[in-house]
């Protein structure tokens, strides 16, 4: 099977006091369709940078990026994008916040409002269609925001760290949900974690990222549909941590 995306040595550098700081050299990635990769790695190795690359937010210094066959490098709105922070318009309800995508694309409205309205119930936001975001609880802004994300209409969405500022509860809800989710609606999701508990549970699979020049350096096979044990999860937790732990150069320097 053909792999739904592609990286190919990816490169990235950003000028930090004047000088040029390479935050990604030559990173190759790949996924298969309707899998769930987390990536894992300590803070400011990169992860968000290769999120922000795949979505076409800002361009390679060098390599390419391909979606469905198709060069996607440096252009915006094939892959589903959803920050860190929920982003969603304070003057806009949660039905109107969903539509900006189709906005932006200038697509059939009627048609997008329609769609929105079905999917209230999958994102459990049938009581809040006309919420404003100040009007909803910090998951239930992160489902509105969702939402907004699959309205992009595409399988394969980008989600960088989206449960960072939940409190634990609302997050272990929302992973088991997102969990439920993917498989209902058949999507393709890498997502950025800190959280290796959290990638061991929703990943079918873990990358680590070192620290700069960020690069993937290892890659944890798993099985969603396993009901692993506390000793599986505490030995693969231990397992990727040494990973992180081990080239993270800001710690060893």
């Amino acid at each position: 099977m053909q792999p739904i995306l592609r990286a190919n040595k990816l490169t990235k550098s950003f000028l930090l006091q004047g000088q040029p700081q390479l935050i990604l050299r030559n990173v190759d990635f790949e996924m298969r369709e309707q899998s769930f990769v987390c990536v894992v790695g300590s803070s400011g190795c990169g992860k968000s940078t290769f999120l922000e690359l795949l979505a076409g937010i800002t361009r390679p210094d060098s390599g390419e990026i391909n979606f469905r066959g198709e060069d996607i490098t440096g252009k915006s709105g094939f892959l589903g994008y959803m920050p860190q922070d929920d982003l969603l318009f304070p003057w806009l309800n949660v039905v109107d916040n969903a539509l900006i995508p189709v906005r932006i694309k200038g697509g059939d409205i009627k048609t997008a409002q329609a769609r929105a309205k079905r999917l209230l119930p999958v994102f459990g936001l049938e009581e809040h269609a006309e919420h404003l975001p100040y009007q909803l609880s910090g998951g239930l802004r992160q489902r509105a925001a969702f939402l907004r994300t699959c309205m992009m209409e595409t399988e394969l969405l980008l989600l960088d760290e989206p449960f960072a500022s939940l409190d634990a509860i609302t997050r272990l809800q929302l992973q088991n949900w997102l969990g439920v989710i993917s498989r209902e609606l058949k999507l393709s999701i890498i997502l950025v974690t800190h959280d290796i508990n959290e990638a061991i549970k929703l990943g079918d699979e873990v990358r680590v990222m070192k620290h700069q020049p960020g690069q993937f350096v290892a890659t944890f096979e798993l099985d969603r549909d396993k009901n692993k044990s506390d000793m599986e999860k505490m030995d693969l937790q231990r397992e990727i941590l040494a990973w992180v732990e081990k080239t993270d150069n800001s710690v060893s320097s």
